[in-house]
């Protein structure tokens, strides 16, 4: 069977490049321990040193990634690399880590991806545990350079944050709805904030994408007001007869006005052309699909005629700029029953654990920390910015870490290799450590509890994501979702500046706005990475110089 398969790969993927040809004969060939010791060797020699080198936030290591694995060791197509980016930043958790997970997992198998994820999470995790054992024995005050040094550092970090927040709701906003979205989220997020809020701000995003893209409403009030104008005029036979035809023209005119598409549809369409999904014109939408795709393609590269789904759109999952792997070694090597048992055997944790914590009183530290983080880790979309709010309302806000320690470890992590998620790590030993236990105890219940939930549901999407996309209302649903997620950024920027600027008096912080100097730090951090594309950390170093040389200049007067 497997000599069956080798061949017939070799077979479909004559005229494509080598380089498909090794990397699925390399997946067909991992069956046996043998291979799997390849695999780690594999995994160990590419990416030993991501953990410690991968400096400058997640689109760096984006870009990065795509350096790595597409360019240098041709592990994955340009094509499949975007896809997979899609859905990693599609789904909660670190959207970095799971990308990091989601490509060697397609390209090995699960014990090597579990080993990829710790050469990325752990160095950044034991930094962060180091900083907080420092941290932790520090006094009740600081001296007036360090307050200045952390506060310059602080306005340094909303320049850095706003800048992502604008690259991140420029790639969301597709149309006016997740424009709107994304200012309501953000709107709501400033104005109240508690434990269950921001999962129901999303929910209720992905609610109103669906309702839109399925055009329930405006069908409604294109009947509704042509009913009104037929009454106001009077119906005679032959009116009767034009009303309808205008009535057909509206709606059909409505079925035609553009709605949103995955980026895999848009980056395929070609000057004017549109592909609806939502109309049953298949047969066009794939040849305009299919002349787009070879104008940007290898034209060497075969490419799959796209299928109609039972919706009458065209089926993405078809669409390819390389060959797909043969149905029947995928389904063995990840089976999608296997894939839907840990996403249900996840939710059914997730519900569990929240009912406990909001049903039970005097409940341990450490259940209650591991509650919240592992909320957090299900409800954030969109990476590192969003974590920022959710993880000081779950910590700082219950009075585990105070506001002066929490800002110290803001500051810091954003110089720190690997994922932002690792800040999760300082706050919970910090956690431990305020209740007079273990250090390392606290950092593990976070890590665990924090990157849980979007491993899970990454690896558990991965066996179904195929088949799951085909579904208009499925995309319709998580791009609300997403849309709402990206107005959080904007609410994290308004925390960060509303508690700051911190001084012996303040030690919790005040509005940076208290002094010109902090907006002009946060200007120079926008303008630089905006303008300049300076990375986040000199970004943030040249905040904290700034911060000093404030401090130089008032304690002389």
């Amino acid at each position: 069977m497997q000599e069956n398969l080798r061949a017939r790969s070799i077979a479909g993927d004559s005229e494509a490049p080598s380089r498909i040809s090794r990397a699925r004969l390399l997946n067909l060939s991992n069956l046996g321990s043998a291979g799997l010791r390849e695999q780690i060797i594999d995994v160990t020699k590419t990416q030993w040193h991501m953990g410690i080198s991968s400096f400058g936030g997640p689109v760096v290591q984006f870009e990065n990634f795509n350096r790595i694995f597409v360019e240098k060791y041709e592990w994955l197509s340009d094509s499949t690399y975007q896809e997979l980016f899609a859905l990693a930043q599609a789904l909660p958790g670190s959207a970095s880590t799971k990308l990091l997970f989601i490509i060697t997992l397609l390209h090995t198998s699960l014990l090597p991806a579990i080993l990829s994820f710790l050469y990325w999470s752990l160095p950044g995790a034991i930094a962060m545990f180091i900083l907080a054992a420092g941290v932790g024995q520090i006094g009740d005050s600081l001296p007036e350079p360090v307050y200045a040094l952390l506060s310059g550092l602080n306005a340094a970090i909303v320049g850095v944050i706003l800048v992502a927040g604008i690259s991140l709701s420029n790639k969301a906003i597709t149309d006016k709805l997740s424009m709107v979205l994304i200012f309501l989220g953000g709107g709501a997020g400033i104005c109240y904030t508690a434990l269950w809020y921001f999962p129901v701000l999303m929910t209720i995003g992905g609610f109103i994408a669906l309702i839109y893209d399925m055009r329930f409403i405006q069908r409604w009030w294109t009947r509704g007001s042509l009913k009104v104008q037929k009454r106001l005029r009077g119906r005679g036979d032959s009116e009767e007869r034009e009303d309808r035809h205008r009535e057909s023209i509206e709606l059909r005119d409505l079925e035609d006005d553009s709605v949103w598409l995955p980026e895999s549809y848009r980056e395929a369409q070609t000057g004017s052309a549109k592909i609806n999904p939502s109309r049953d014109h298949s047969a066009a939408a794939s040849k305009r699909v299919r002349q787009g795709m070879q104008s940007s393609s290898t034209p060497e590269l075969p490419i799959s005629e796209p299928e109609a789904s039972g919706s009458g759109g065209v089926d993405a999952s078809n669409i390819r700029s390389v060959p797909t792997p043969q149905p029947e070694e995928e389904e063995k090597k990840y089976p999608v029953w296997l894939g839907v048992g840990i996403v249900v055997a996840f939710l059914a944790s997730f519900i569990a654990v929240m009912v406990v914590r909001a049903t039970t009183n005097n409940l341990p530290v450490t259940f209650q920390l591991f509650a919240n983080l592992y909320l957090a880790g299900t409800i954030i979309f969109g990476g590192g910015p969003v974590v920022i709010p959710l993880l000081r309302e779950y910590i700082v806000a219950e009075g585990w870490v105070t506001s002066r320690d929490f800002i110290i470890g803001l500051a810091l992590i954003q110089a720190f290799p690997g994922p932002n998620f690792n800040f999760a790590v300082y706050l919970g030993a910090l956690t431990y450590h305020n209740h007079g236990s273990s250090l390392i105890g606290g950092a593990i219940v976070s890590f665990i509890a924090m990157y849980a939930p979007g491993m899970l549901v990454a690896g558990g999407m991965f066996t179904f994501w195929n088949k799951l996309r085909r579904y208009p209302l499925v995309l319709s649903v998580l791009r609300g979702v997403n849309a709402s997620a990206v107005g959080l950024i904007w609410t994290a920027i308004y925390r960060i500046w509303e508690s700051g600027y911190l001084s012996q008096k303040w030690q919790d912080g005040i509005s940076l706005g208290n002094d010109p100097w902090w907006v002009v730090c946060a200007a120079v951090a926008f303008l630089g990475g905006r303008g300049y594309n300076v990375p986040a950390p000199i970004s943030i170093f040249i905040g904290g110089i700034m911060g000093l040389c404030w401090y130089a200049v008032v304690s002389k007067e």
